[in-house]
């Protein structure tokens, strides 16, 4: 296997693995690399999963350009891409 190109990755979404997050973690982050891709963001946001951010209660959590977000569902995912993505793609 040849080398991942990470060359035009430009942001992240960190998304929690940690125990309370775990259960929703898997569907979350796939939710989020759906979107990704839908948007045409595929190769310039990359999806990064984190032991646990000590935000338990609010599971589960992932956090976009330095907003934690808590209490997540996947469907939250084409709305928080368009929040944070589409709306300053331009700037």
């Amino acid at each position: 296997m040849g080398k991942k190109d990470y060359s035009q990755v430009q942001d992240f979404v960190f998304v929690c693995t940690g125990d309370d997050c775990k259960p929703d973690s898997k569907s979350l982050q796939k939710a989020f690399k759906d979107s990704l891709e839908r948007s045409g963001f595929k190769k310039s946001v990359k999806i990064i999963k984190t032991k646990c951010t000590g935000r338990c209660k609010e599971a589960p959590v992932a956090i976009i350009k330095g907003e934690w977000l808590g209490e997540l569902r996947p469907s939250d995912a084409d709305r928080l891409v368009r929040k944070h993505f589409l709306s300053t793609d331009k700037q």
